[in-house]
Order: C-alpha cells, then sequence, then structure tokens
C-alpha cells in the first residue's frame, strides 16, 4: 500500500495522495516526534513539526522510491526536524535573517561527506538485511522510530532485558559488518 501511496503522489494526483498519506500516518509522525523528542516538544510545536514533515515529503516526492516505504522516510524526517528544533533553539544563528549573517558557508568538503554518507547508509541497509528478523525490528524500531526498549518489548511480547540484549547484539553484527567494509568510524 505504502508503495502504491508513493507513486500516487508522484502522479497528477498528487495531492490527493498527500492528504491520504496524511489521515494515515499523521500519528505515526507524531508519535516519532515525541518519542524522539522525548516528550519535550509542546503539542503546537509537536504539530507544526509534524506539519513541516509532510510539507518535506511534498517538496521531495520525485526523489522517493517506490519500494523504500513511507514509514521509514517519514521517520528520519521527523527525526531530523526535532533536531534541526533543538539544534535552532540553541545555534547562535538562530536570530539570522539572511545567508549574510552566517559567518561560513557550506565547502565543497560537505558535498563529498555527504556522498560518503549516503554510501555508509546504502551499506548499512545491506548490513541490517543481514540480521534475522526479530534483530531487524528491535533495530529499527529503536533507532528509526525512536521507540523506547521498554515499548518494543511489549509490543513484540518479549521480555525488557531480551529485548536490550538483542539490540546490543544486532548493534555488534552492524558494526563488525560495517567494519569489514572499511568504515573505521562505526
Amino acid at each position: 500500500m505504502e508503495n502504491e501511496l508513493i507513486a500516487a503522489l508522484k502522479s497528477e494526483d498528487g495531492e490527493q495522495a498527500l492528504y491520504k498519506i496524511l489521515e494515515l500516518f499523521s500519528g505515526y509522525v507524531c508519535t516519532v516526534l515525541r518519542n524522539f523528542s522525548g516528550g519535550s516538544l509542546s503539542a503546537e510545536d509537536t504539530e507544526e513539526l509534524c506539519s513541516d514533515v509532510f510539507r518535506q515529503l511534498w517538496f521531495h516526492r520525485e526523489n522517493l522510491r517506490c519500494d523504500a516505504g513511507l514509514k521509514p522516510y517519514l521517520s528520519v524526517c521527523a527525526k531530523n526536524a526535532v533536531k534541526n528544533r533543538f539544534r535552532s533553539l540553541n545555534s547562535p544563528a538562530a536570530g539570522a535573517e539572511s545567508i549574510d549573517d552566517f559567518d561560513v558557508l557550506p565547502s565543497e568538503l560537505s558535498i563529498e561527506r555527504a556522498a560518503e554518507l549516503d554510501e555508509m547508509m546504502t551499506e548499512l541497509q545491506k548490513a541490517v538485511k543481514t540480521l534475522s528478523a526479530d534483530e531487524q525490528e528491535i533495530f529499527l524500531r529503536y533507532f528509526f522510530y525512536g521507540e523506547k526498549t521498554a515499548a518494543i518489548a511489549k509490543i513484540l511480547g518479549i521480555n525488557e532485558n531480551t529485548a536490550r540484549s538483542k539490540l546490543s547484539r544486532a548493534r555488534g553484527k552492524l558494526k563488525e559488518f560495517l567494519i569489514n567494509r572499511g568504515y573505521e568510524y562505526v
């Protein structure tokens, strides 16, 4: 269903698809925002960031892959929205009104770093596929959806310590996988 919604979002009926996505995933995005912020966002901030996530989805709809699904994309956008909100609150540039107010412009190094991170994400996706189904579920729920181990354990019907152990083992396997592929600073 998510793949069809992505295809519809890219089509002429994109607005209708966006409304359907909003209807289906607003609660999910708000939950990710609350979980990732540790509950520190006000209801108004959560609502605003939720709108920002769907605005981001709309403006970048052409770059979406139909085989990737919506939840991972929305989850990452929500996490980034929370991070950006916290950064803006603590940033000396928070009061900047134009590009001239910033001391440093992005360099070519940032483009190289972005390409490097994109390559690493591809390797990480390969690594996650090598995990057992339980380990994948726990890893994705914890790191991408921002859920706590207690909540994950409850959903999966396992002991919280078991969830933590599986998460730890999964992280170890992923780290080893990436180190074997030349990523030293994992």
